[in-house]
């Protein structure tokens, strides 16, 4: 309470300011100025520079009208935490990216209300998938235009046709592909996460059962971490990390680390976002190990198929409800997502990712190493491919698989008891699998779940769903 109290108290005095400290100009004279946030972009990077000024150039003959946009530098280190001392320090962009932390400042008034923007948008009605809407209905203060970020099993193509080549559909044949690798490259975990298996999860989640993150079972509404059939996939997890085919040390990976244990031959699969991302992860392994990727489907058991949550966007733009320019900056989003603006988003700069020869477009080796800074338009129609054999398999994987997963946002006055819950759920998971807690332990980390307010959320999840 402190801290929205302080955070109040600087916008207060942040709404007095001009953006960036900069000297005031009479308003009939004055160019409008966008400034925009985001990670791992910044005007000192050659591309991104080059990238903005594209954007502007277009954008100003798109609006028909001059402007100036301008990245916002940020300092290293974890981005959700240096962006949120940046808001509550007074200093509130335009255009922000948020990847976390996004309820606490919402909660404040400070970031606009986004559905009226995008349903007076033509262009963000045909950008826009079912899945955008239920979350924007939800939660209406954040835009992300791109893929679910559903994560698809990919495998280091040469291990894999060592192992037999054959494309695994059950749990089963999973566990037999695993099983080879591993008597292969006796020395190499076969596969590995980020600190969870929630990347890992979205390949086995639905097989086990898991069909949503609410679901009825034996009659009565639970949630998927207390199910059975979270006990199932967790004996199969334990097995794993006893057999050495999970990383021993996933807990304690980052994402960096997961991608640096593919390129150097430490792992053999990894679970990362379907499109760029695995074309990405395809062309640095054929850089560091001479051989490619092949992603691989969802597992069949139960129910087969990627969840896809409409509770609310992790991640995406927000538009600062201080902002003096909120049309402005919400028409830099929607040029975005037009046809002009994805070309711009999706081929990189011209010269160095692509060229264009007779009005064809052609990708240069260096356009695997780019990505878009703002949206991947999934119904954008590409004049040239965008993407390599991996990306391409993962799309069409997300495409065929992707269920929906009617899942709602947890209220304000419910925070605090479903991160005590996620915390005991974390502590009881990794400690299942890594073999300190028999399985049987599952049965008293339910008992602890619902007696730590599993049972009030639970109640309030039969409200709403």
């Amino acid at each position: 309470m402190k801290k929205y109290l302080a955070l109040a108290a600087v916008l207060l005095a942040a709404a007095t300011l001009t953006a960036g400290g900069a000297q005031e100009v009479p308003a009939e004279t004055a160019v409008p100025v966008i400034r925009i946030v985001s990670k791992d972009v910044s005007e000192s990077n050659a591309w991104d520079k080059a990238h903005l000024e594209n954007i502007t150039e277009g954008f100003i003959e798109y609006i028909g009208e001059e402007v100036v946009l301008e990245f916002v530098e940020m300092p290293e280190g974890a981005y959700a935490e240096k962006l949120n001392l940046m808001l509550l320090g007074g200093d509130i962009p335009d255009l922000i990216y948020f990847q976390g932390g996004d309820e606490a400042i919402s909660q404040q008034g400070i970031l606009e209300d986004l559905r009226p923007y995008v349903a007076a948008s033509s262009v963000m009605q045909k950008a826009l998938m079912d899945f955008n809407r239920e979350r924007m209905e939800n939660y209406p203060y954040l835009l992300w235009i791109a893929p679910p970020r559903a994560r698809t099993a990919v495998v280091r193509e040469d291990w894999f046709v060592e192992a037999g080549g054959k494309i695994p559909q059950t749990v089963d044949e999973y566990y037999t592909l695993f099983a080879a690798i591993k008597k292969n490259h006796p020395g190499v975990p076969v596969l590995t996460d980020t600190g969870n298996t929630d990347r890992m999860d979205y390949t086995f989640d639905l097989a086990f059962g898991n069909i949503a993150t609410w679901f009825e079972e034996n009659g009565s509404l639970v949630y998927k971490g207390v199910s059975q059939a979270q006990k199932d996939k967790l004996a199969f997890y334990q097995r794993l990390y006893a057999e050495g085919i999970l990383d021993n040390d996933y807990i304690t990976t980052k994402w960096d680390t997961m991608e640096d244990k593919l390129y150097t031959g430490k792992a053999a699969m990894v679970f990362g976002t379907a499109g760029i991302v695995l074309d990405i992860y395809d062309n640095k392994l054929k850089q560091t190990q001479d051989t490619g990727l092949v992603a691989l489907p969802p597992a069949q058991g139960v129910a087969q198929g990627y969840p896809v949550s409409s509770a609310k966007e992790t991640r995406g733009w927000a538009v600062s409800a201080l902002s003096e320019h909120k049309d402005l900056t919400f028409k830099l989003l929607e040029y975005l997502a037009t046809d002009e603006g994805q070309f711009l988003e999706r081929y990189g700069l011209e010269g160095i990712h692509h060229t264009v020869s007779d009005g064809k477009v052609n990708l240069t080796e260096e356009s695997g190493n780019w990505w878009p800074r703002f949206h991947e338009v999934m119904a954008w129609d590409a004049p040239t491919p965008l993407l390599g054999p991996a990306g391409q398999k993962g799309w069409d994987f997300i495409l065929k698989y992707a269920v929906g997963d009617p899942d709602f946002p947890i209220p304000e006055e419910l925070s605090p008891t479903w991160d005590a819950l996620g915390n005991l759920q974390k502590e009881y998971t990794y400690k299942i699998i890594s073999g300190e807690y028999s399985i049987d332990k599952f049965d008293e980390f339910v008992t602890e779940w619902y007696a730590l307010g599993g049972d009030k959320v639970t109640a309030y999840a039969r409200t709403v769903l």
